[in-house]
């Protein structure tokens, strides 16, 4: 009992000196991360770096102590952050001071960078976003629509006037009829039972393999045979020189001589009872696969013994039969006026179906024509208008997002560029493009440094 306690003592033992170890180089490898990263003046990754080194060894003074200084020298540079936004909007840069705001907010928790980075926000979002009024002398267009589409702000005289009309709706009826074929069971008929003419088939291949399989063992029985003859011949040699060798009149030259025979014999008998064995291990197997063969084929015979010569089986006939097909339409097309220039779009919507009387041949019920009429089609395609508004107008958004981003690529003036760039990321949730983002962020880092992240689309809406 006691010799049991000891070795699970040794085991928890040696699990916590491992855990230890582990531990002990996961902290080392984190602070040496920190420390380049402080090099390179990245101190808000410094300190993620040094904060879980000090999960990993909490009560270690010196990991603290670096962690507390990474996070002065984050702060000190966040303040400096809120006091280049300050410069920026002082200089009416107010989409970089927007970015920088967010910034210092984030690593200071500065109530003053917040209250700027709120009311820029409110203020050149206003200003990103398309200002659009509702003429609705034609199709009405709900205000809600426009409310729910991102990137627009309806208002009630706006530099972009929306008014859409819609033409009337064309109803048409298209009519077919086609012929339809499938099978029925029209009788039935005997024939040879495939599946006695199947086990025959097996039958006919496992007697082949039993043959193949009895020359088999005829060949390795004579082999064998061959082989052990072999060996008792050259048993009887060994037997002559080991007699021979016993007689001390010898000459040393006759001596060696029988030596040599003597190996040499024994290499040979070595080799031929290697050879038999392997033989014999063959010859085992084939006749365990003979009789596995016989063994099957007797199953086979079994079951050919209980089937029947014959089985009837199905007749399967053609029938074609005529259905009548109905196609109700309705369609139209709508024009949404952009400042007065028009953009159409087409709607329709469409009922069909076929029709065929009872076929009790092939066990078919009648099916009664059922299609939507144009009152029924008209709220459908009430619906799609509504759906193709909401698309030509979340267009608009893309254009207006899309222009910006454009526009900056044609600047040489790396404020204004950078300014374009800001407001394509605010006239949407979904935040600037992968590589406007990333050139806003390139161009931050090269003017501030990267003593934190610039995570651009998060900054450009702080605020859900």
């Amino acid at each position: 009992m006691a010799n049991q306690i000891s070795v699970q003592h040794l085991k928890i033992v040696a699990l916590v000196f491992g855990l230890l170890i582990v531990s002990g180089c996961a902290h080392k490898n984190l602070v040496n991360s920190g420390n380049e990263l402080m090099m390179q003046q990245q101190y808000e990754r410094a300190v993620a770096k040094y904060r879980a080194a000090s999960k990993e060894q909490p009560d270690n003074e010196k990991t603290k102590q670096q962690l507390r200084h990474a996070k002065a020298q984050l702060i000190s540079w966040g303040q400096n952050l809120a006091l280049q936004a300050q410069i920026a909007q002082d200089n009416q840069q107010l989409e970089k001071a927007l970015v920088l705001y967010a910034k210092a907010f984030q690593i200071t928790r500065d109530p003053n960078s917040n209250q700027q980075y709120k009311a820029l926000y409110k203020q050149l979002r206003n200003n990103t976003l398309l200002h659009v009024s509702i003429n609705n002398k034609g199709v009405p267009i709900a205000p809600a629509l426009i409310q729910a589409t991102e990137g627009l702000n309806l208002v009630n005289q706006g530099a972009t006037q929306l008014k859409m009309s819609q033409s009337d709706p064309i109803f048409e009826i298209q009519q077919s009829s086609k012929t339809l074929e499938t099978q029925y069971i029209s009788g039935s008929q005997i024939i040879a039972n495939p599946e006695l003419v199947e086990l025959q088939h097996a039958i006919n291949q496992n007697q082949h393999r039993q043959r193949d399989s009895q020359k088999e063992l005829n060949r390795l029985s004579r082999y064998v045979t061959q082989l052990a003859n072999n060996e008792r011949s050259l048993n009887t040699q060994l037997n002559s020189v080991q007699r021979r060798l016993a007689n001390t009149s010898l000459s040393p030259a006759d001596k060696t001589k029988l030596q040599q025979q003597l190996s040499s014999i024994n290499t040979s008998l070595a080799k031929a009872t290697n050879q038999r064995i392997d033989r014999q291990a063959s010859l085992r197997e084939v006749r365990d696969h003979r009789a596995q063969l016989q063994q099957t084929t007797n199953g086979l015979a079994h079951n050919l013994a209980h089937l029947s010569p014959t089985v009837e089986v199905p007749i399967y006939s053609d029938y074609q039969y005529q259905v009548q097909q109905q196609s109700n339409s309705l369609t139209s097309t709508i024009y949404l006026s952009v400042n007065n220039q028009i953009r159409p779009a087409s709607i329709s919507v469409e009922s069909t179906d076929i029709s065929h009387p009872a076929h009790p041949t092939i066990d078919l019920a009648a099916n009664p024509m059922i299609v939507s009429s144009q009152a029924q089609l008209s709220p459908l395609l009430a619906q799609q208008r509504e759906n193709v508004l909401r698309r030509l107008l979340g267009e608009l958004v893309d254009e207006r997002r899309l222009g910006f981003f454009y526009q900056s690529k044609q600047t040489i003036d790396s404020d204004q560029q950078l300014s374009l760039l800001i407001k394509h990321g605010l006239m949407t949730r979904n935040g600037a493009l992968k590589e406007a983002s990333d050139t806003i962020k390139k161009m931050l880092i090269l003017e501030y440094g990267q003593g934190g992240e610039f995570t651009i689309n998060q900054l450009l809406h702080l605020y859900p």
